[in-house]
């Protein structure tokens, strides 16, 4: 059994998605002006878009389980299954806290040039929670991304079963 192409595509867009904001999550910091504020921009707009495929991907995958290759242990299908989840957690909690971030220290949130309405007031204390939950989440994504990817690839190696494959094009 695999997985429909709207999933493997709403899968791979999204982990391209996600590895780049990540990635420039770490170094947009480091950057000079006016530079800095062109890759807020664009990591403000791929959020917006991370926030959307994952709104997408919730009923996609609710809509087309794939259940577990045969003999899985049960206790492998409910790690695979938290793990799953919490990454979906944090695929919501990252563009959520990023947007609020954003409007709470009085920032604009545009989505490829598209203004989104403002959802809050500015607020100092509301910044400080935001940031703490997009950075602690960042990195809890990191590392569920590596158990992800590491199952994936254990499956694959050592197992030799057909997890990964699954969810590549090709069959």
């Amino acid at each position: 059994m695999t997985y429909n192409m709207p999933t493997k595509l709403v899968h791979w867009i999204s982990a391209l998605v996600i590895l780049s904001l990540l990635v420039v999550g770490f170094v947009m910091e480091d950057l000079e002006k006016p530079l800095k504020f062109q890759v807020y921009d664009l990591h403000k707009s791929f959020g917006v878009l991370a926030l959307i495929l994952i709104l997408i991907r919730i009923p996609v995958r609710l809509k087309n389980p794939v259940p577990p290759i045969e003999g899985t242990p049960r206790g492998d299908v409910i790690k695979a299954k938290a793990v799953q989840g919490l990454l979906y957690l944090t695929m919501l909690m990252m563009p959520i806290s990023g947007i609020l971030m954003s409007q709470s220290a009085g920032y604009p949130v545009a989505f490829f040039g598209l203004e989104l309405p403002t959802l809050v007031a500015e607020s100092e204390s509301l910044n400080d929670i935001a940031h703490e939950i997009h950075e602690y989440a960042a990195f809890a994504m990191i590392a569920l991304l590596f158990a992800h990817i590491g199952a994936a690839l254990f499956h694959h190696f050592k197992l030799k079963d057909d997890v990964l494959k699954r969810m590549l094009f090709k069959s």
